[in-house]
């Protein structure tokens, strides 16, 4: 049987039974407490006679029930789809008809709140309830409903014998589908396989050196590569990892100074609002280390967190959900490569190519290439979108690093300078072609949240007849009409005229992707519906 990483944390349990592994809300589970968790409600999962790669969806808040059915799915070999609880119906009916989950685990408020669509969702047989089975009407439902107190009693629980753990990874062997987030067009399923989840904790946790002395919080979803991994290589470290839905950013630092919080991972819409905040000493002192990804930060969050911090706990990281992590930045190195995205990971190698399949000379803009243990299996059911985004290395660098295998086209354009430190420009999909020139919107939503009033800064290529496309930038802020008169006399200033905004429009608030990230699609179609011309 596959090498799982469930299989991997729960041999924790042998070696500090008593320190904690998970915390949430005031509860708190032990390693030996979560490994018989997780042997229990494998033993329920095993009562509905699954086929080994059975698709089984999870549909829930990080909770510390949540993430032992998660371990406890894939202890089973089953292909865990998890989403994100803050999806709209629709959203969820689609990815649970796509993926063919025949299993759902979830709650009394996540049935609630799909339930007017799974009577259309025909693959699913089943549906397992976090909490106990109170139904005042029948559930416009045809699956059965089972919850995990019926279908493993708390008395049937066991530890993992030391003879049933596997002792080889399965390279090909599919553990987890993860959607996109959709921001632009329907959610594809990226395909990870135990070993993914496997090297990819692994490699973080090394790099991190986390350690079992570590109190790590964990705020992503867990439906986003990113959050997934935080929890995973956590627990693979033996650190306690604190279980958290990021509400406020003062809900945070409360967080952090009470659970003495010594790693933490976000994303830029988190980072945002805390570089504007004062922190508490305490939290400065215990933090050992903060990690970036899922978006570029500009100068102005990171000169608030190097303010708070300093440069020697900011971890700068990028990565794609079809190959989780490509490279990350050392704290030695921050202050030195300001906006690089770091050098290629542990387990990783990476190529910056040009339009012709050449490789990039330093200085020179191409699409960034990764290959190694981390790549994935590729989109579930989309060959076509599999064969367009997985192919081979070019023949140079096959023949260079005798390599052959599949290789991610991550489709970013970024450029390496003489020691191999990678700089990211723009994604070719968000390139805006305006008068003839091919503009990043990096660079202009950098300049634009230099401004201390700015949150978020988003710059779209609107179709034009003159221009081919002309530039709009939305900025997220609360301030009047003032700020965007003196950002529009500020960009004059910094930047050519093919690069100047036709509008700039504020918003209070963006829309946010559900892994936190800017919607870019909703603002386009936002744009168009307010002010195309007719």
């Amino acid at each position: 049987m596959p090498n799982t990483i469930s299989h991997q944390i729960l041999q924790r349990s042998h070696l500090q039974s008593d320190h904690i592994a998970l915390r949430h809300k005031g509860l708190h589970l032990s390693y030996s407490e979560l490994n018989r968790r997780v042997q229990r409600y494998a033993t329920g999962l095993r009562k509905l006679n699954l086929s080994p790669g059975e698709h089984i969806a999870l549909h829930a808040n990080k909770t510390i029930d949540s993430v032992c059915a998660l371990l406890a799915s894939l202890l089973c070999e089953l292909t865990v789809v998890p989403f994100n609880p803050l999806l709209k119906p629709t959203q969820i009916q689609h990815i649970l008809d796509d993926s063919g989950a025949t299993v759902l685990l979830t709650n009394h408020a996540g049935l609630k709140h799909i339930e007017p669509r799974l009577v259309h969702c025909t693959t699913l047989k089943s549906i397992i309830l976090s909490d106990h089975i109170e139904q005042t009407r029948p559930l416009l439902t045809n699956q059965k409903i089972f919850s995990w107190d019926t279908l493993s009693p708390s008395s049937i629980i066991s530890d993992l014998p030391q003879s049933a753990i596997a002792t080889t990874n399965d390279h090909q062997t599919a553990a987890m589908i993860l959607y996109t987030s959709g921001s632009t067009g329907a959610p594809k399923g990226v395909v990870l396989s135990h070993s993914n989840l496997s090297v990819g904790a692994t490699v973080v946790k090394d790099y991190l050196q986390l350690s079992n002395k570590d109190h790590i919080l964990a705020l992503l979803p867990l439906s986003f590569d990113y959050g997934l991994n935080q929890i995973l290589s956590g627990l693979l470290a033996g650190a306690e990892v604190v279980l958290m839905d990021y509400l406020l950013p003062n809900d945070v630092l409360v967080t952090l100074e009470r659970e003495t919080i010594t790693v933490l991972a976000g994303v830029p819409s988190l980072w945002n609002p805390l570089a504007k905040l004062d922190w508490p000493q305490a939290v400065r002192q215990q933090l050992r280390i903060i990690t970036n990804s899922g978006g570029t930060l500009s100068a102005r969050t990171l000169a608030g967190l190097e303010t708070q911090l300093g440069a020697s706990k900011i971890v700068l990281m990028y990565g794609l959900t079809e190959a989780f992590r490509a490279s990350y930045l050392p704290p030695s190195e921050f202050s030195n490569r300001r906006g690089s995205i770091g050098r290629a990971i542990p387990q990783t190698e990476l190529f910056v190519v040009n339009a012709d399949g050449e490789a990039c000379k330093p200085g020179e803009i191409g699409e960034l290439v990764q290959t190694g243990d981390l790549v994935s299996l590729g989109y579930w059911n989309r060959p076509e979108a599999t064969a367009a985004v997985f192919k081979p290395l070019p023949l140079w660098a096959q023949t260079k690093h005798n390599r052959n295998q599949t290789a991610v086209w991550s489709g970013d354009q970024v450029r390496q300078d003489e020691d191999g430190y990678l700089y990211f420009i723009g994604r070719e999909d968000a390139m805006i072609k305006s008068s003839g020139y091919r503009i990043s919107p990096d660079e202009i939503e950098s300049l634009a949240c230099a401004y201390h009033a700015i949150d978020l800064a988003c710059a779209l290529g609107i179709d034009d007849p003159a221009l081919g496309q002309s530039i709009i930038l939305y900025i997220q802020t609360m301030a009047d009409n003032e700020l965007s008169k003196e950002l529009e006399k500020e960009l004059k200033r910094c930047l050519p005229n093919y690069m100047q905004p036709k509008r700039i429009i504020r918003l209070p608030q963006f829309p946010m992707t559900s892994n936190a990230k800017i919607d870019r699609s909703q603002l386009h179609n936002l744009f168009l519906q307010q002010h195309q011309e007719h």
